[in-house]
């Protein structure tokens, strides 16, 4: 058997092998073979931090290693590969990689060349060969255009050639892929855009992302059209940095899209993220409240609820123009639930400027948020600015904001107590002794309920059921069983 995995013209390595496999008398292992390099059956452990994009981009990874022989593993002391796939836009995952990366040195000690380390994504981009150089136990650094080329890499390691980086970016005018999932759940992430034309002040994405550049349409709802019919995906979520700008150089748009993926049979739950408020058009809204199978809810960044926060952020929209597409959305789809980010003391923050973006919580009525103190990138625009705020400064200010959306979010939620929700099954939770099955709603709120009482070992996980909200807090919200459909749903 040959199986291609032959570079993709980013600069990867020169060589074009054709991978071929036997199995191995003394064992009965298959073995596959590359070049003159052999990968008998290994386990990689793989480590994600940041947004869908980087989750989807670990999906296409682990697939393209079982071409070499690596199944996964959650069991970090079995694998003989490790591989990050890291994020630089966010402060905390990215302590959180630097002292998981550290920590790895013991291990590579202890198994010496029986551990090849790997590390992806955001960070590797921009700090890649600065990352090799630094930590004697890494072996190699990839950007998140060249994932697709990781079996060369891979290969190119255990021939010999370690201690290398590779941030090269693809510079095809044609951004063609094939979603690959490999965890065997109805739940899949689609690519259908990336990078970032933007240049938010204090956004790195374009600098780790490059420029935008969108799938064809047509090759979209084909593959979509695939992963249900014939790997079991039900609920699809499309992803991009900015999902709405999606088509633009191919005279296409993300209304139109999602449009055609609501016509395929077997789909029930489409979703996408992330959204510029300012490429959100009519047409996107008509399609909210038109398209049957897109979820209620939509997660719409805004920021900040201050205009000349905004205007430093290069956010190009105003706080009405913002609370405009927030009309314009509940009146086409009255049922929509709408939540967004805040970034908490940014660049030279007045008190004044903090106070607009409470006002705004108040007037949005956001379902939830995601809240956060600006922390600086380097390369990006706001790095550059003078800055006096203090970290302690913009902690008091991200707890009053949280506080505040709480506040809001206990009455929001206090009104689905009564209402029924059919959900997806997602896994379970034990606490105290208690186990409790956990599904989102359409309108992306994950409700908690206990199993039914005649069959308390019925595993629930991956089937749809009918929930009746019991009880809210502004963080949760509390169900009791109504009915199961099982895996599918029966029209």
């Amino acid at each position: 058997m040959t199986t291609d995995i032959s570079p993709t013209g980013l600069g990867v390595s020169k060589q074009n092998h054709v991978a071929s496999s036997f199995i191995d008398e003394k064992s009965g292992d298959r073995i596959v073979q590359l070049g003159d390099v052999t990968f008998p059956p290994r386990k990689v452990w793989m480590k994600t931090y940041g947004c869908q994009m980087n989750y989807h981009d670990t999906e296409r990874i682990l697939s393209h290693l079982k071409n070499l022989n690596f199944s996964h593993t959650e069991d970090l002391e079995e694998a003989s590969l490790v591989l990050f796939n890291t994020c630089a836009v966010r402060e905390l995952a990215n302590n959180k990689f630097y002292s998981q990366l550290g920590e790895l040195k013991h291990l590579k000690q202890e198994k010496g060349d029986d551990l090849v380390i790997g590390v992806g994504g955001c960070v590797a981009q921009t700090e890649g060969k600065d990352l090799v150089k630094k930590f004697k136990h890494l072996n190699f650094a990839f950007g998140p255009d060249t994932i697709d080329t990781i079996n060369d890499m891979v290969y190119r390691t255990y021939a010999g050639d370690d201690k290398f980086s590779v941030n090269t970016w693809d510079r095809s005018s044609n951004f063609s892929i094939e979603t690959k999932i490999n965890h065997g759940t109805p739940q899949a992430f689609v690519n259908i855009i990336k990078g970032c034309d933007k240049y938010c002040t204090y956004c790195i994405v374009p600098y780790t992302r490059g420029r935008e550049r969108s799938r064809k349409q047509a090759e979209i709802v084909e593959d979509v059209r695939r992963l249900v019919e014939y790997q079991g995906v039900q609920e699809v979520m499309l992803l991009g940095q900015n999902v709405n700008s999606f088509g633009k150089e191919n005279g296409e748009r993300l209304s139109d899209l999602i449009m055609d993926l609501d016509q395929i049979n077997g789909l029930e739950i489409l979703r996408y993220t992330t959204s510029h408020p300012y490429d959100v058009s009519d047409d996107l809204i008509a399609a909210h409240g038109a398209a049957k199978k897109l979820s209620k809810h939509l997660h719409l960044p805004v920021q900040s609820g201050s205009n000349t926060v905004l205007q430093r952020m290069n956010r190009e929209y105003t706080k009405e123009h913002y609370l405009g597409l927030l009309e314009k959305l509940r009146a086409a789809r009255p049922d929509i639930v709408l939540s967004t980010d805040i970034i908490c003391g940014f660049v030279n923050e007045t008190d004044e400027e903090h106070k607009e973006t409470l006002d705004l919580l108040e007037k949005a009525q956001f379902d939830f948020i995601y809240s956060y103190v600006y922390s600086q990138r380097s390369k990006t625009r706001a790095a550059k600015m003078e800055d006096f705020l203090t970290q302690e400064i913009r902690k008091s200010r991200l707890h009053e904001v949280q506080a505040f959306q709480l506040a809001i979010q206990e009455k929001i939620r206090a009104k689905m107590v009564g209402n029924e929700y059919r959900v997806l099954v997602e896994g379970s939770n034990t606490m105290k002794g208690e186990t409790k099955w956990k599904g989102r709603t359409n309108c992306n709120r994950l409700i908690h309920f206990k199993g039914p009482a005649e069959n308390e070992d019925l595993n629930l996980k991956w089937h749809w059921v009918d929930v009746k909200c019991i009880s809210t807090t502004a963080l949760s919200c509390q169900g009791e069983l109504l009915q199961g459909h099982g895996r599918r749903l029966n029209k």
